[in-house]
């Protein structure tokens, strides 16, 4: 069961995992980001692993990190930030929990603009920061969502084992560590961040 109020506490956090994971852009190599970063995401045991990976990554141009995604994440088929695709690749099945997340997504108020499938790690992680359901009966229809990121990251993960310290793998094992700390009778030890 999901930890609401847990939860709710992380939900400025996510914008930030979202931007860190999506497609580089320019706003994070700024000091903006790192200041507004300092001052939005919650006081978590990841907090600071995350603050080392933001200052590693602006240690690089934009073009740098914009190869590097593309190497990584397009020109790849052991790594895709599209969360149902290891279980289920092109199949029927996926069809129907790709359109059930675009409902859940347009339940809680948000509808996806643009051409991302409803799967996008990033796009789930700005539906949780931008969608309304703190005060919502059905906030427990959350779990699919959950579900859908805990299987991607466990499988994306244990495709990436020779490049686990990567920045990028680094940051989903701070998106899984977050979220187990929103389940009831899950927590996460200080200090800690595991692949499974």
């Amino acid at each position: 069961m999901i930890n609401i109020e847990k939860l709710n506490s992380l939900k400025q956090g996510f914008v930030y995992l979202s931007r860190l994971l999506d497609y580089p852009q320019q706003s994070i190599l700024t000091d903006d980001f790192i200041n507004d970063f300092k001052n939005d995401y919650a006081e978590t045991p990841s907090k600071e692993k995350l603050l080392d990976i933001i200052y590693k990554m602006q240690r690089y141009s934009l073009e740098e990190l914009k190869t590097h995604y593309v190497s990584l994440f397009e020109l790849n088929n052991r790594y895709t930030l599209y969360m149902s695709y290891y279980k289920m690749t092109d199949s029927r099945e996926r069809g129907q929990l790709l359109a059930k997340l675009k409902m859940l997504y347009e339940m809680f108020g948000v509808r996806i603009d643009g051409t991302e499938m409803s799967d996008y790690l990033p796009l789930m992680l700005e539906f949780l920061a931008f969608s309304d359901w703190r005060n919502d009966d059905r906030q427990q229809d959350l779990q699919l969502l959950f579900s859908v990121i805990e299987d991607g990251t466990y499988n994306l993960l244990k495709n990436s084992k020779v490049q686990s310290d990567d920045s990028y793998f680094e940051i989903i094992k701070i998106v899984r560590a977050e979220f187990k700390s929103c389940l009831e009778g899950n927590s996460v030890q200080e200090g800690e961040v595991s692949n499974g």
